[in-house]
C-alpha cells in the first residue's frame, strides 16, 4: 500500500508540472499489478488516461477507458463514458491566422551579415519585447456627447425598471363571516425601487405596525376578520394610497355577493371587478389575486388569466384593461345542519330511554 501511495504521489506531481511522459513512465508498469476492479487500479488508470491524452495518445487512453465503463461503481462508469466521448471527439483545426509566429533565426541572419569586429562592440540584444516606446496616446477624459448619451441611457433604464414589481393579494373566504386579506408587494430585483420605498412610507403612516411586515425586497400587509363590505373598503383604501404614490388615477374595486339557501346547502356567488385601464403606463407589473374558498369553486367566466386548484382561484390581472371574475361555490348551512343534529340526538336519547328494559340497560333495583 505504501508503494501505491508513493506512485500516486509521484504521478500527481508530474501531472501538476505538465510532465506527461514522466507520469506515463511511472504509471504504466503498475497497470497490470493493480486490477481494474479495485479502487487503486481505477485511480491509476484515471491518472494514466489524463497523461496519455495530454500527449495526444488518445487510442491508448481509449483502450484503458473501455474496461472502466463496466465498473461496478456507477459514478466511475459515468465518468468513463464522458471521457470516451471526449477522447473520440475530432480534433479541431486551428486557422493559421490564430497563431503568431516568430522567426527564431532573425537575429542570426542579421548578425551573420555584419563583420565580427562590429558584433563584438555592439550591445547585446535584449530577449524581451520593449513596450516602453509603444505609442498608446494621451489619456483623455470622456467627451460631452458620450456623457449625455450615458445620462439618457440611465434615465431610460430607470423608467424601464420602475415597473418591475409583483403585487399579490390573497382573499381568504373560508370563514364566511370573517374575511382575511394578505397583500404582498415584491420587487423582482435585489433592492426595492423608488416608488415601492415611497409606498412603504405611506403604509407605515396609515396602518398599524402589527399589520405590516417589511424586509429587503417585500412589503406584506395583513388584515384579518373583516366583513365583506369592510374588506371592499379596505382594498379601495389601499388602491387610493397606491394611486397617490404612482400619480395614476385608479378606479375602485367592486365586489357583489349573492346567496341562495337550499335547506341544508347554501350557494354563494361573487362578482369582482378590477378596472386597471389607467394602469398601462407601468411596464413589467405583475398583479395576482388568490381567492381561497371553503369548497371547490365553479368559474363562470373562465379565461387564460384564471386558473383553479381545488378551492383556490389564481387570477392574474392585466394592467391597462378592465378585469372581471364571476365564481360560485356550495356551502353547508351550519345553522340548519346543527339544528337537525340536535333533533336527531334528542330522538335517539328518547328512543333509548323508552326501550331500555328491552335492550337490557336498566340497573337492578331493591325490593320495596
Amino acid at each position: 500500500m505504501s508503494d501505491y501511495k508513493q506512485v500516486i504521489k509521484d504521478a500527481e506531481l508530474a501531472l501538476s508540472k505538465g510532465e506527461y511522459n514522466l507520469c506515463i513512465e511511472i504509471l504504466s508498469p503498475k497497470v497490470d499489478y493493480f486490477k481494474v476492479n479495485t479502487l487503486e487500479g481505477i485511480n491509476i488508470r484515471m491518472l494514466l488516461i489524463t497523461a496519455l491524452s495530454g500527449v495526444n495518445k488518445n487510442e491508448e487512453a481509449i483502450d484503458l477507458c473501455k474496461p472502466l465503463t463496466k465498473s461496478k461503481y456507477s459514478h466511475i462508469r459515468d465518468e468513463a463514458l464522458s471521457l470516451m466521448q471526449i477522447l473520440k471527439s475530432p480534433n479541431l483545426q486551428i486557422p493559421e491566422n490564430w497563431n503568431i509566429k516568430f522567426e527564431s533565426n532573425l537575429i542570426t541572419k542579421r548578425s551573420s551579415s555584419l563583420p565580427q569586429k562590429i558584433l563584438k562592440n555592439s550591445p547585446k540584444e535584449e530577449k524581451y519585447i520593449n513596450i516602453t516606446n509603444t505609442p498608446t496616446g494621451e489619456t483623455k477624459s470622456f467627451q460631452k456627447g458620450f456623457i449625455i448619451f450615458t445620462f439618457f441611457l440611465l434615465i431610460i433604464l430607470l423608467n424601464l425598471l420602475s415597473g418591475c414589481v409583483k403585487i399579490e393579494n390573497s382573499l381568504d373566504l373560508r370563514d364566511i363571516d370573517a374575511l382575511n386579506i394578505d397583500l404582498r408587494i415584491e420587487s423582482k430585483y435585489i433592492n426595492k425601487i423608488p416608488w415601492q420605498i415611497k409606498l412603504e412610507e405611506k403604509f407605515k403612516a396609515t396602518f398599524p405596525n402589527n399589520q405590516l411586515k417589511l424586509d429587503d425586497r417585500n412589503l406584506l400587509l395583513i388584515k384579518k376578520n373583516l366583513k365583506l363590505n369592510d374588506a371592499e373598503l379596505f382594498i379601495n383604501k389601499i388602491l387610493k394610497i397606491i394611486s397617490n404614490t404612482i400619480n395614476i388615477d385608479l378606479n375602485d374595486m367592486t365586489i357583489r355577493h349573492f346567496k341562495k339557501n337550499y335547506l341544508f346547502l347554501e350557494k354563494r356567488s361573487y362578482q369582482i371587478n378590477f378596472d386597471l385601464i389607467n394602469l398601462n403606463k407601468i411596464d413589467d407589473l405583475e398583479i395576482i389575486i388568490n381567492i381561497i374558498n371553503p369548497s371547490k369553486t365553479n368559474i363562470i367566466n373562465k379565461n387564460d388569466q384564471i386558473s383553479t386548484n381545488k378551492n383556490i382561484i389564481y387570477w392574474k390581472l392585466i394592467p391597462g384593461s378592465n378585469n372581471n371574475i364571476e365564481f360560485s361555490y356550495w356551502y353547508w348551512n351550519k345553522f340548519i345542519l346543527g339544528t337537525l343534529i340536535v333533533i336527531l340526538l334528542v330522538f335517539i336519547a328518547y328512543f333509548i330511554r323508552r326501550n331500555r328494559f328491552e335492550i337490557g340497560s336498566n340497573l337492578p333495583e331493591l325490593p320495596s
